[in-house]
């Protein structure tokens, strides 16, 4: 071959392995590049699915959270009471605690935002200028109460028990009234205290002078559930069951009032705990001692709360055993719990309230 055939097959040789070389890279660049753009419309998606995720998930979140914050325990402006208030029977209701006040002879209602007197005017003082209260039906800024204990929901309003003038009174939004009995007086009770409600509208009342726990049911009669205890005073209500803190006795009973239409005896009543001998001892429920309990409270889940007056304590009755609560106020760490006379519950909180140290504790 000669040289001039030698250089034209040379540049032959060198124009195919450029244009193979080409295509190689041209189908390298576009394979890459359609990688590039599948990863790319992967990211793509993957971030449109994990934005709907956080999207869905932040919603769901939110829509708990709101629903956690509706069942937990709402945050009461208790500081906005003032320092004179002697704290007694407590209810929450509608969104507020009602308060009865043992020096002012009212009720107060507090909310998140605030106190208010609910019910109860101003009434003339004593040389020491306490207020003394009164008798009388009125709109509720004029209202007088002697000595009003306790207080509970009961029809459209709020049942607050009267106990130096010995009736129950009915507080609604433009009037006080006095409960009457079937002959048009209001001569049924002697000493009436602690209150409870039931989801059907009855309304228990603890009747300490007469020995007896009495019964207004949600068509305003009067019965007389359960007599020849002695001097009982706080009530408290949970699933058909009415407990009942029977001072005079040291004991904590509850009865069965899921058929309240006729009268109770000595049979029907179990001892919740208490050893019916005043002392201060935990352990087994049955022989577990209290000094003049005066409130109940019971939780949801059947634990019951005691306010042991005379002990200064709050006591716990769960699983056949009593123990002492801690209380302590995290606000003021030398405070301590005096005399306890009032509890309730509102989602997952006990109130306290001690009339001698002027004061609402709350635990969780």
């Amino acid at each position: 071959m000669n040289k001039k055939k030698k250089k034209g097959f040379k540049w032959v040789i060198v124009f195919l392995v450029l244009l193979v070389t080409t295509f190689t890279v041209s189908m390298v660049a576009c394979g890459l590049f359609k990688e590039k753009q599948e990863k790319a419309a992967q990211e793509e998606s993957a971030e449109e699915t994990e934005e709907a995720y956080i999207e869905e998930t932040s919603s769901d979140s939110s829509e708990k959270v709101v629903g956690i914050q509706n069942e937990n325990s709402i945050d009461f402006n208790l500081d906005a009471l003032p320092d004179t208030v002697e704290p007694g029977g407590m209810c929450v209701f509608e969104d507020a605690l009602y308060v009865t006040d043992s020096y002012s002879k009212c009720v107060w209602k507090v909310t998140e935002s605030g106190a208010e007197i609910f019910a109860g005017a101003d009434s003339e003082k004593d040389a020491y200028d306490k207020p003394q209260g009164g008798y009388n039906d009125a709109d509720p800024a004029q209202a007088l109460f002697k000595l009003p204990w306790d207080v509970s929901a009961y029809g459209a309003g709020i049942a607050v028990s009267d106990t130096d003038n010995g009736v129950i009174r009915i507080v609604s939004a433009d009037k006080v009234e006095t409960v009457l009995n079937s002959s048009g007086d209001s001569e049924s009770f002697e000493f009436p205290t602690g209150m409870a409600s039931d989801e059907n509208g009855n309304l228990f009342v603890s009747d300490t002078h007469a020995n007896s726990i009495k019964m207004i049911t949600s068509g305003g009669d009067i019965i007389t559930l359960l007599d020849d205890l002695n001097c009982p005073m706080g009530l408290g209500y949970n699933s058909g069951f009415l407990y009942i803190a029977e001072t005079g006795n040291n004991r904590i009973l509850r009865v069965n009032v899921s058929d309240a239409s006729s009268k109770k005896s000595s049979g029907d009543i179990e001892v919740v705990a208490g050893s019916g001998t005043e002392g201060f001892t935990d352990g087994d429920a049955s022989a577990a001692t209290f000094s003049s309990p005066k409130a109940v409270a019971v939780a949801n889940d059947g634990t019951v709360f005691v306010a042991d007056t005379v002990n200064g304590a709050v006591r716990r009755i769960s699983d056949g055993q009593v123990t002492t609560v801690e209380v302590k106020d995290e606000k003021i760490p030398d405070a301590e719990l005096v005399s306890p006379v009032g509890m309730c519950m509102q989602g997952g909180r006990l109130y306290i309230a001690d009339s001698f140290g002027k004061k609402i504790y709350v635990i969780e």
